[in-house]
């Protein structure tokens, strides 16, 4: 009796902020500044920067995203999906994300992936499942009085499906985005 009270009560509470919930879409773009891996050694944590992309130039690379996200306040939490572009190639995978809203700044952390549909030009397409997962953390700074337009930057990184985070390859980017909740 005891196990089914505890499991409706726990329903309950993950239902509630479903209830109040609002769909949350971003639109904007991002430029890879920076390439490196971070890893743990006995000295604390490294990072070496394997590649500047200052000789290729900026190269903005389209993304969106689409949450279904709960207010809890200064925090927000969402699932949904986000989408890179490519131009020529694109890439879609299932996100869960945390946003915390301190006045005009803005923090977001993200995993995503396991699953991706892609789509290319020539009719190349399909749905993937790949053993890792896509973290992203990104800090914004909110302009306007909707705070609808943000500029910022952010780190995305790739990891197995097991969360070892020993050596992490990673992306810096700086972009632009739209969100409209």
């Amino acid at each position: 009796m005891r196990k089914r009270l505890l499991c409706a009560v726990m329903l309950i509470v993950l239902a509630v902020p479903l209830a109040f919930s609002q769909f949350r879409f971003e639109i904007g773009a991002s430029a890879p500044l920076l390439v490196g891996i971070a890893s743990t050694s006995d000295d604390g944590l490294t990072g070496d920067l394997v590649e500047s992309l200052d000789e290729l130039g900026i190269i903005p690379i389209a993304n969106m995203g689409l949450f279904l996200q709960a207010d809890l306040g200064i925090i927000k939490l969402g699932v949904g999906a986000k989408v890179h572009s490519f131009l020529v190639f694109s890439a879609g995978y299932p996100a869960a994300q945390v946003s915390l809203e301190l006045g005009h700044l803005a923090v977001d952390a993200s995993i995503g992936g396991l699953y991706y549909a892609y789509y290319g030009l020539g009719d190349i397409y399909g749905v993937e499942e790949l053993p890792f997962l896509l973290p992203d953390l990104s800090v914004w700074l909110a302009l306007g009085q909707k705070k609808n337009f943000r500029l910022g930057a952010g780190a995305i990184g790739v990891t197995t499906t097991d969360m070892d985070f020993s050596e992490l390859p990673f992306i810096g980017y700086a972009g632009l985005k739209i969100v409209l909740d």
